[in-house]
């Protein structure tokens, strides 16, 4: 017998995936190909364990008969290749019988020494894996139970005994979900009262799992929503209190000079234009130039009026100022602001031509 040239193709795509997730190896539909490798000695890797978040929400549910699983692992019992001989046959059938004698007699580590006996002449049996799963269920032994009911599934996935030991541990492991499709599928297949009440509890604590999970998601929904409601309102606050582009503080007149802009970063400057009274008046005056000779006077504006001068001295005047009227110099104001003359700038010999 040879492999055709389209099979080989299908074996090398099936190692290739493997080889990229040996995890796969435990898949159902690679029963066969396991069997076959463990037969030959092959070591597989151990099954994937619940994420942590899962586990951890089933242990932190109160459950007065939730159960570990125990080291101890069951005795390995390799697949065979080709069908077993009429007298293995014959010879496991009686074995069977055996442990169903002992299991009635509650001697239940003798049941699973003779269902092993005999599942090693005929492994490829799922009723004698679904009864070794039993055994070891009635023994408190969930992952023993689990690795037999597992075996019997991979040959016959409507094995209804091992769908039931396998719900059941799930049950007691708190994996509602895994134990809730089991029992199910075994009810589909054969309705057990005993089991119905167990899926009813299943059912209730995952109906209460899937309530804290969506109060949970809420929380951080709502959570969510607070934060940006939060930084919206911080972000209207900023713009509300911030000044126009192009003013000044205390509300004076935008489209502030480049210039200028040095002026408005001196302390004192800054400090006294938070009055009222100041910000108002010097408002005032840079609309109407005329009221610099009074306010030179004033107690409060004259002497950060003079302190602006001063700065703005070599940055052309403050807006709206150019041209101030002769005769300004004196009363208060800064030396040198005499008005400038039409003239200004303009030399007498200039050739104006």
């Amino acid at each position: 017998m040879s492999i055709s040239p389209s099979d080989a193709e299908v074996i090398k795509r099936v190692v290739s995936t493997l080889n990229s997730d040996p995890q796969l190896i435990h898949a159902t539909e690679l029963a066969p190909l396991r069997q076959w490798a463990a037969a030959l000695g092959a070591v597989f890797p151990e099954p994937a364990k619940p994420a942590p978040e899962e586990a951890g929400d089933a242990e932190s549910e109160e459950d007065e008969e939730r159960w570990a699983l125990e080291a101890e692992e069951p005795e390995n019992i390799p697949a065979i290749q080709g069908e077993p001989s009429d007298e293995a046959t014959e010879k496991a059938m009686a074995l069977k019988g055996e442990a169903a004698d002992l299991a009635a007699d509650n001697k239940y580590e003798e049941a699973v020494a003779k269902m092993g006996e005999a599942l090693k002449l005929n492994p490829g049996n799922a009723m004698y894996w679904g009864l070794r799963s039993l055994y070891f269920l009635k023994l408190n032994r969930p992952r023993a139970a689990l690795t037999s009911a597992n075996r019997a599934l991979e040959i016959n996935p409507q094995n209804v005994r091992a769908l039931r030991v396998r719900g059941t541990v799930n049950r007691h492991l708190g994996r509602w979900k895994e134990a809730l499709k089991d029992l199910s599928d075994a009810q589909a297949i054969d309705y057990d009262d005993a089991i119905n009440e167990i899926m009813r509890f299943v059912q209730e604590r995952l109906t209460a799992r899937h309530q804290r999970d969506l109060q949970k998601q809420t929380r951080l929904e709502e959570e969510a929503a607070r934060r940006r409601q939060e930084e919206l309102h911080q972000r209207q606050s900023a713009q509300a209190s911030a000044p126009p582009t192009g003013a000044a503080p205390g509300g004076m007149p935008g489209g502030i000079p480049p210039q200028m802009a040095s002026m408005f970063q001196d302390p004192e400057i800054l400090t006294a234009m938070q009055d009222p009274e100041v910000a108002a008046k010097l408002s005032q005056a840079m609309s109407n130039p005329m009221m610099l000779m009074e306010l030179s006077n004033d107690p409060k504006v004259g002497p950060i009026l003079e302190k602006m001068m001063s700065k703005m001295m070599g940055g052309g005047g403050m807006p709206g100022m150019g041209g101030m009227p002769p005769g300004m110099g004196g009363a208060g104001m800064p030396p040198g602001m005499g008005g400038a003359q039409p003239d200004a700038g303009v030399g007498k010999n200039d050739d104006l031509d």
